[in-house]
């Protein structure tokens, strides 16, 4: 989610959370006033443990992202100034290969193990039938094209192929 103007959508993801016994929410954003606020009414608002694991200050020291100046238009602007200065950083300026390390520590530390073990897995079986479905679908697409040229009606064709796959159409 993009800037302050989609609090509203947080706040629809913290309650959906806090329904499900969500207790700590890990949160990735913007170094700006924007981006801390953010952080600081979910915790609030919400009950939830907000940890901010990107962007920190600690990680601007120790990687030195590029930095852009400060919205001085934004409301929140003359605060954040007066704590931080002039400069603000985006979250996307780390780099890709020290944003994905910081994650992956922050879910080791968070998420139970026997999760961790399920995402691995079924992301591995994901990328193991990756070429296999991929091939699947092109020859599904290619009788589905040849159906259609033969006049058959989209939902007939639907039809056909759900019960040839042993699928339900939707």
């Amino acid at each position: 989610m993009r800037g302050f103007a989609s609090l509203s959508m947080y706040r629809t993801a913290l309650v959906r959370a806090a329904k499900r016994g969500v207790t700590k929410i890990l949160y990735v954003g913007d170094f700006d006033p924007s981006g801390l606020l953010i952080e600081e009414v979910a915790e609030k608002e919400m009950a939830i443990e907000v940890e901010r694991i990107a962007l920190t200050l600690e990680q601007i020291e120790r990687y030195k992202p590029p930095s852009l100046a400060v919205n001085r238009r934004d409301s929140r602007a003359k605060d954040y100034m007066k704590k931080y200065g002039g400069r603000c950083w985006e979250v996307e300026a780390l780099k890709p290969g020290i944003f994905l390390k910081v994650v992956e520590e922050k879910l080791k530390e968070n998420v139970p193990p026997k999760y961790l073990v399920k995402a691995k897995a079924k992301e591995r079986a994901a990328k193991i039938a990756r070429p296999i479905v991929q091939r699947l679908m092109r020859g599904i697409e290619k009788e589905a094209l040849r159906l259609m040229r033969a006049g058959e009606p989209e939902e007939e064709i639907l039809k056909k192929l759900a019960s040839k796959y042993h699928l339900h159409p939707k």
